[in-house]
């Protein structure tokens, strides 16, 4: 247990520090934490453009200016939910022009006339069942991006007169520290050599061993006479 002496040092060192004393480095202080938000590794997929995803989230915070890290991650929450509802779009287009390719020349052989309205009615109606989970997961983006975007109205209300916009940095990191990308195996990678098969061990033929002697005259010698029979 400490003693007495001991927590009165303490108290007497902790009185000596009162934080950053000027503007800037109050400013520097409060930004601490933003050096750790989230960035388009955490949220990007392999195959997705990471650069695409920092400017949609820089146009966000540009024009909400968020003042605080809480109201930053409000915003890059709402910018989040636009990229994955982008995707969301993506995937739905990908699907259904997928059916139109695969089912082009059977529909216009079921339907002489076919126009397009009616073309991508047969697609829907085939793909209705893939659709209705990325719309389900549409619907999900939407209400959490209208939620954040509610909520950051009302911190902004509670903002002190001299609030000033923060500023972001973008570490290369995420919440595991793993890159999507090392995932994706690459095209150009050169495969792997075939094994080479080994060598036939070698072998020893022998000749055919001779047949016996009675094997191969025995079509010619007489036959064995039979004792007659009882009367």
């Amino acid at each position: 247990m400490r003693s007495e002496a001991q927590n009165e040092a303490s108290r007497a060192n902790g009185a000596k520090s009162h934080g950053p004393i000027t503007e800037e480095g109050k400013q520097r202080s409060s930004q601490n934490a933003v050096k750790h938000g989230l960035t388009a590794r955490s949220v990007v997929l392999c195959h997705e453009d990471r650069e695409l995803f920092n400017q949609l989230e820089q146009d966000y915070i540009d024009s909400l200016r968020p003042c605080t890290v809480f109201e930053l991650h409000l915003v890059q929450r709402i910018a989040v939910c636009e990229w994955r509802m982008r995707r969301a779009y993506s995937v739905a287009t990908a699907i259904t022009d997928q059916s139109l390719m695969d089912h082009k020349a059977q529909d216009e052989a079921e339907n002489p006339g076919l126009d397009d309205d009616l073309r991508t009615a047969l697609a829907f109606m085939r793909v209705d069942k893939y659709l209705a989970a990325v719309d389900r997961s549409e619907a999900r983006f939407e209400r959490t991006q209208a939620r954040a975007l509610a909520e950051f109205h009302r911190q902004r209300k509670l903002r002190p007169a001299d609030a000033q916009p923060i500023q972001v940095t973008r570490p290369d990191v995420s919440t595991t520290g793993r890159d999507p990308a090392q995932y994706v195996k690459r095209p150009s990678e050169p495969k792997p050599a075939a094994p080479t098969p080994p060598h036939p061990e070698p072998c020893i033929v022998l000749a055919p061993y001779p047949k016996p002697e009675e094997d191969e005259f025995g079509d010619v010698l007489p036959p064995i006479p039979q004792p007659p029979r009882a009367a």
